[in-house]
């Protein structure tokens, strides 16, 4: 099952205010990113619900860029929201939340483990290296921004890096 990306989101802000960690946009996507990568590769399903984008600086999930661009390279100071409800009369603006299961807390927590600690830059610089699916999708010269990295490419590579 796929989950809103802001859920997700949601969910790693709460664990840096929990390790009294600030955490900025670009870090966010990174770590989205990265437990969406690992996600399929383990689960062999998304975790998210939308497909990552190749952007200049790095795999965007467009959501989540929408969500927290404001703060630019600043710390994340709120939940993002999303507007729930199918007319005007029942519009809500809704703090999106992943499920309360214990299998899922206990694979983004292990997400956190090993990548929280680390800076965006350090997480932004992961992404880039060889043979990551955002330079097989980037290349040399660029491609459109918006172009979906193939998740199938993002599942072979997380794979490849368990062995």
């Amino acid at each position: 099952m796929a989950y809103n990306a802001k859920a997700i989101a949601n969910y790693f802000f709460d664990v840096a205010k929990e390790h009294r960690q600030s955490i900025s946009p670009m870090k966010m996507q990174k770590l989205v990113y990265f437990a969406h990568g690992w996600y399929l590769a383990i689960k062999n399903e998304p975790l998210i619900d939308e497909q990552v984008e190749a952007w200049q600086f790095g795999p965007v999930i467009p959501s989540l860029y929408q969500e927290f661009k404001s703060y630019g390279k600043s710390e994340i100071t709120a939940y993002a929201t999303e507007f729930t409800g199918l007319s005007l009369a029942t519009l809500s603006l809704e703090t999106p939340r992943i499920p309360d299961t214990q299998d899922l807390k206990d694979f983004l927590n292990k997400i956190w483990e090993v990548y929280g600690g680390l800076t965006a830059i350090q997480l932004s610089n992961l992404t880039h290296q060889c043979d990551t699916p955002w330079r097989k999708t980037w290349g040399e010269n660029g491609v459109p921004k918006g172009t979906d990295i193939n998740s199938d490419e993002i599942r072979a590579y997380f794979r490849s890096q368990a062995n």
